[in-house]
């Protein structure tokens, strides 16, 4: 058995350097057991390069005694996708023998963020945020490549902090039985730029079933809710948004309808329903 590689005596050092994309090959070259990339990662990554977001969190890029990246792929790979230059903490002359601890602990999610920031209903509006930036984007399925970074739903939230009464109302309205807390939120959100006050309402009505005509849309929603869960047991986000937002324009127009029809061959984003 060869013997374990001695930890090496002299510590690391750390500095912060501008990585460039050139710097960033020559590091990535280094790096003879590269993971599989996570391409919406390094997407995201790169947005926020583009964008001059980039923040200097604190997160490493590691090299050990012999110049080999331990950790940090992703980000010089985003580095060299974005074409720019942007400071990072790099720590040379870690031991080899490291690696396995590298990146094991428990990742911090964008919720938790949220919480350290003093946000109220951290997990919904972590939820709706990431759809409703999606939205902005023009991503209505909830599939493809953008993957919402923390940069840019911080920003979405400062942009328009009445998603915070959105996420705040989901919190309340979600439930197994009913609608996910992510599809709650973002349509209250874009809703409530054509009548807050009706939005409220439908949305509250979708959730408790309350005073519902035989031909009222809403009754339509639930009872296809209701299908939908009995065959699968969770609804589709994306199913749910859609007829959510097929029901209110539905209510809004004042129509009567049995059916909540959706487009035949499945919905994409040209062919998604937008709030009336």
């Amino acid at each position: 058995m060869a013997a374990r590689e001695q930890h090496v005596t002299t510590p690391p050092t750390v500095e912060i350097v501008e990585v460039s994309p050139a710097l960033a090959e020559s590091w990535l070259q280094k790096n003879p057991n590269n993971r599989n990339l996570r391409r919406p990662v390094v997407d995201s990554y790169a947005r926020d390069m583009e964008s001059g977001n980039w923040a200097l969190n604190g997160e490493t890029i590691k090299l050990d005694v012999h110049g080999r990246l331990l950790d940090g792929q992703h980000r010089l790979s985003a580095v060299i996708q974005a074409d720019a230059t942007v400071p990072m903490i790099v720590v040379r002359g870690m031991s080899s023998d490291v690696m396995p601890t590298v990146d094991a602990g428990a990742k911090r999610s964008y919720s938790d963020a949220l919480k350290l920031a003093g946000e109220d209903n951290t997990s919904t509006l972590a939820a709706v945020c990431r759809r409703a930036v999606m939205w902005e984007r023009g991503m209505r399925t909830n599939t493809g490549a953008i993957k919402p970074t923390p940069t840019e739903m911080s920003d979405f939230i400062e942009r328009h902090p009445e998603v915070r009464t959105s996420a705040e109302l989901a919190a309340r309205l979600a439930s197994r039985e009913s609608l996910p807390a992510s599809v709650y939120g973002l349509c209250h959100f874009l809703m409530a730029k054509l009548d807050a006050e009706q939005a409220t309402w439908f949305l509250t009505r979708v959730s408790d079933g309350e005073n519902l005509g035989a031909q009222d849309p809403i009754k339509h929603l639930r009872d296809r809710i209701t299908r939908l869960r009995v065959r699968g047991g969770r609804i589709n986000e994306t199913v749910g948004l859609a007829l959510t937002i097929r029901a209110w324009n539905a209510h809004r127009s004042g129509q009567a309808r049995a059916k909540l029809q959706l487009p035949a061959g499945g919905l994409t984003n040209e062919n998604f329903p937008l709030p009336k």
